[in-house]
């Protein structure tokens, strides 16, 4: 006897297809279907054509006696306008299908037969290379899969239902509620379900919430406080938050449901048998609703747990959770009963973001080293601080004096509702909100007061100190302190009119520090030519000496020209070169380069220096400067001396002075010029073509770098500066104190003793 197909039930299609994919796919079918072959009308948008599929079936007998057959009609519903970007539609065409035996299929809808799950993911995607012919192969086989019961993949877990058309979304967390239903904690013992309490998005198209506490005896007082305060808020007030109290169902039995439903509730009488289906007694939940429900708002979630045979594909726990919304008004309900036929809608669940899933979801499974410290959440240092948290990395201590201001919003990671708040604060109070039920190492800050900053206890236990504030007092700070010892430091800035990103990161031990990697970068204007126009146009743009654009501090100034994608592009290289060098045992410094070119094509560039650890030396007369010499220079000179055998030899020094910090940072030499003189006891330095050495390197590092000392042997002694030496020293500090910018006198002498720089 054939059976019953609900095709039959279908009128013919009337119209013309004027859309030309759909008549070659429809002309295959006729050909393949032969005089069988007829359009119908599913609905105003959509044709359909039942089609006879073969099915190869098990030899030994279907799976579990499921009654798929030989030959199975199905419905192939196309859509007039938009196939064949839109794909396919399959319908068992039986009414007696084995629906409520198998997982891949979906809820039935405005009395339809269920469409088959025929793909994984999306049908649309698969369908974009396909052909009609590749879709009945696909449905055979899927047929196939049903009758040996391999259409799950994992057969140790259960295909959790296949639902669609959606009204909303309710975020909660699976584990804590599958913990509620297997321990059957009701908020009044002896019941089976409890109440939690939901906030309602503000979007007023789509009813979707997101879960903030189970009620317990203990809360519920606190809880209704909490909810009533919101209440009594303006309607129109940015801040009012809508609380709704949802429930939560089960069957407290250990009786476990390997069934499938896909005719689904649309009201209170059907959901009232889809609860008697899986055993969910809703008589006290009934009650509560009638005479105890505290909500203000009409409409609230209802979440129902049935229990399944094994664990959920992709869960933990075999509960699986079904979710509706409810609308209940006063006129609905009386007596302790819901008396109307009140509308039952099914809502999407989605898991809240946890910390784990972000850094799996972001491709670094692993913690990174924290906690850490950062000061400057300004555009750069907050849009670095959010591709952090974004990645489940949050162990955080973040200091930022300032406070959000409009302007602030063309470039920086928060947005209009900070306006006026500090900046640490609030991009904390933001990362706390990407993950509301993780307990966060995330701490915030305006300063370090109190003497703070300088003691080592503060430090020591952050793996971690970067430095986005931009500023170079703070710069100067940073260079000076002696409580970070043990902690790895990295500062990064924006300069070349926003074209070029820079990050510095120190070696072991602060070697090279990053003052020694700043002096480093300027003096590549030797060997990359990039480096040296950087360096020109930086000098012809600014007076005051200041390479880096102030986007930290500086971004409180509404002149500062800079744009979004330009920050945003740096502040993604240097959070992913950070993450990057956190996996790794500090050894020797590094400079981290991000170029934007822009012209006739928009490019990207990067590139990174390797830097040595710098010889550090107090100077000998003054303690309180330091010498920094670039790594080989001393063995060069000591060369240059043992070159010379019995006779004094020199030269001089090219490189930086910071008067704030005190330190000296030796980048390069100069040989003696040629018309210099020297014997056992004297060297006389020339002039020779000197000012082009030096104008040379003046003018290639933007005036970052230039003549700041020089440097002579005493091969037999004496080890420290001799009355001429001396007398060298009165002079050049009478010159010196005439110039521009003025130098201290820097000379170093190379003695039996050891090289020896003295400072004046």
């Amino acid at each position: 006897m054939a059976a019953e197909t609900f095709s039959k039930s279908l009128p013919e299609f009337p119209g013309t297809i004027e859309n030309p994919a759909l008549r070659d796919s429809l002309a295959f079918l006729h050909e393949v279907i032969g005089p069988d072959f007829k359009i119908l009308t599913w609905d105003e948008t959509r044709l359909a054509v039942p089609v006879k599929i073969r099915v190869d079936l098990p030899t030994l007998g279907n799976h579990d006696e499921i009654d798929i057959q030989s030959i199975e009609p199905v419905v192939l519903v196309f859509n007039l306008a938009e196939y064949p970007s839109v794909s396919p539609m399959v319908f068992t065409d039986r009414l007696d299908f084995p629906k409520d035996k198998l997982a891949h299929l979906y809820i039935a809808k405005n009395g339809r037969p269920p469409a088959f799950c025929y793909v994984r993911g999306n049908s649309d995607e698969w369908y974009a290379n396909k052909r009609i012919e590749d879709l009945l192969i696909r449905v055979s086989n899927w047929l196939r899969d049903a009758a040996a019961g391999e259409l799950t993949e994992d057969g140790e877990q259960f295909e959790p239902l296949r639902l669609e058309g959606y009204s909303g979304t309710i975020i909660y967390d699976y584990d804590l509620f599958a913990e509620i239903v297997k321990g059957n904690k009701s908020l009044i013992p002896g019941q089976n379900y409890t109440v939690a309490l939901f906030e309602r998005m503000k979007d007023e198209d789509v009813s979707s919430y997101k879960f903030i506490k189970v009620l317990t005896l203990e809360n519920l007082s606190a809880v209704i406080e909490q909810v009533d305060k919101e209440k009594k808020k303006d309607k129109e007030a940015v801040d009012r938050k809508q609380y709704h109290y949802g429930y939560i169902l089960w069957n407290e039995q250990e009786e476990t449901f390997a069934n499938y439903v896909i005719d689904f509730p649309h009201n209170w009488e059907e959901f009232k048998s889809f609860c008697a289906l899986y055993k969910v007694d809703i008589t006290e939940f009934e009650d509560t609703v009638a005479t105890a429900d505290g909500n203000y708002y009409v409409s609230f979630p209802v979440i129902v747990g049935i229990k399944r045979p094994l664990n959920l594909i992709g869960y933990s726990s075999n509960i699986e959770f079904v979710n509706f919304r409810f609308r209940v008004d006063t006129a609905d309900v009386a007596e302790g009963k819901i008396t109307t036929n009140i509308p039952v809608k099914i809502q999407l669940h989605n898991q809240p973001l946890t910390q784990a899933k972000a850094r799996v979801i972001s491709g670094l499974p692993v913690i990174l080293p924290f906690p850490n410290v950062i000061f400057g959440c300004g555009a750069l240092g907050s849009k670095i601080v959010m591709h952090f948290a974004r990645s489940g990395q949050t162990g955080f201590t973040l200091i930022d004096p300032d406070c959000i201001s409009p302007h602030n919003l063309v470039r920086h990671a928060l947005y209009t509702d900070d306006e006026g708040s500090n900046k640490a604060v609030a991009l904390a109070d933001k990362i706390k909100k990407i993950y509301p039920h993780e307990k966060l190492w995330l701490a915030n800050g305006a300063s370090l007061k109190d003497g703070l900053f300088e003691n080592p206890d503060t430090f020591k236990v952050y793996k971690w100190v970067m430095d986005f504030t931009a500023s170079e007092a703070f710069f100067n700070k940073l260079v000076l302190t002696k409580s970070m010892e043990n902690a790895q430091i990295c500062s990064a800035g924006i300069s070349d009119f926003g074209n070029l990103g820079i990050l510095l990161k120190e070696g072991a031990h602060r070697n090279p520090r990053i003052d020694d990697l700043q002096a480093i970068l300027y003096s590549h204007y030797k060997t990359d030519k990039q480096i040296r126009e950087w360096l020109s146009r930086e000098q012809a743009a600014n007076t005051n000496g200041n390479l880096i654009v102030q986007v930290g501090v500086g971004c409180n100034s509404e002149t500062t020209i800079l744009s979004d994608d330009k920050v945003s592009a740096h502040s993604a290289y240097f959070a992913g070169v950070i993450k990057n060098e956190m996996g790794k045992a500090p050894v020797g410094g590094k400079i981290f380069l991000n170029r934007i070119t822009e012209g006739d094509e928009y490019s990207i560039a990067t590139s990174s220096i390797s830097v040595e650890p710098f010889d550090v030396i107090q100077a000998i007369n003054d303690p309180s400067w330091t010498t920094r010499f670039k790594k080989g220079i001393l063995e060069q000179i000591k060369k240059d001396a043992v070159k010379a055998k019995k006779n004094e030899t020199g030269g001089l020094f090219t490189g930086l002075v910071n008067y704030k910090t005190k330190t000296i940072h030796i980048t390069d030499l100069i040989s003696a010029p040629p018309d210099s003189k020297a014997n056992s006891i004297c060297f006389f330095r020339g002039h020779q073509g000197l000012p082009a050495q030096i104008l040379k390197v003046t003018d290639g590092s933007g005036g970052q770098l230039g003549y700041i000392g020089e440097w002579h042997s005493h091969p037999k002694g004496p080890n420290g500066l001799s009355d001429v030496d001396m007398a060298s020293v009165f002079r050049f500090k009478s010159e010196f104190a005439e110039l521009t910018t003025p130098l201290p006198v820097f000379l170093t002498v190379v003695t039996p003793a050891g090289i020896l720089p003295f400072v004046y």
